[in-house]
């Protein structure tokens, strides 16, 4: 029962994923079911991690073939917890933002980003452990989903845009002023032309009122010089 040596840049997040699923009790016949795949696939997934040294198999005829983890697999799963509590940097929010264009696969993430398997493998264990996001293996492959958590860190964070606000909202006010300065001319105007309107028309029953006035007087001059009051200095017969 030998172990190969584990090539470190070539551990991916699936095969933590798988390790992290394994007990001592675990058995070659039961993988399938744990890591929700079907037989020929975890077949596969326990060839892979026996090639990269990270498990190994005791076998026990006719009894059931027992999966144990290798110094190698036990170092790599103490590494990512120790790794896992460390804060966030650049690189795991670019992983969360390339999550929310639409990557849900880690093989798309190292595509993308361009980096080794074996670090990926460490940043989205610890966005694991801090909620940012979960997994879920299937068909012997493992998918990525952010969490609600993971969903608002990976929103970009607003610009604020104030003082340009307050820029173009100067002009604004200024129109507004001078639109105010232009109504109140107006207004200038129309009550000016309103003023002098009523002047007019008090000139004009100021006439008109003098007008019948001096016709009043008249006629009572006339009356009275027609009854022999008075004495006018020309003939009504000549008018």
């Amino acid at each position: 029962m030998g172990s190969m040596a584990t090539d470190p840049e070539n551990v991916n997040f699936l095969d933590l994923a798988c390790l992290l699923k394994m007990s001592p009790e675990t058995t070659l016949e039961k993988l399938g079911s744990l890591v929700n795949s079907s037989v020929f696939d975890a077949a596969n997934i326990a060839g892979t991690l026996k090639q990269k040294g990270l498990i190994d198999f005791t076998a026990y005829y006719p009894g059931p073939s027992n999966i144990i983890l290798t110094e190698s697999g036990k170092k790599l799963e103490a590494d990512v917890e120790a790794k896992s509590a460390e804060p966030l940097d650049t690189l795991d929010e670019e992983i969360l933002r390339q999550m929310s264009s639409g990557k849900r696969y880690p093989v798309e993430l190292a595509s993308s980003l361009n980096v080794r398997p074996r670090d990926l493998t460490f940043r989205i264990y610890k966005l694991f452990k801090q909620s940012y996001l979960s997994y879920e293996l299937k068909n012997g492959n493992v998918e990525l989903m952010l969490t609600e958590q993971g969903f608002l860190k990976a929103k970009p964070t607003p610009v604020v845009q104030a003082p340009v606000m307050q820029a173009q909202q100067a002009p604004q006010v200024q129109a507004q002023t001078q639109g105010g300065e232009e109504q109140m001319s107006e207004s200038q105007v129309m009550g000016q032309i309103n003023e002098d309107v009523k002047k007019r028309k008090g000139r004009g029953r100021m006439l008109l009122v003098a007008l019948v006035v001096v016709v009043l007087l008249v006629l009572v001059v006339l009356f009275l010089s027609m009854q022999g009051y008075i004495q006018l200095p020309f003939s009504l017969a000549s008018l």
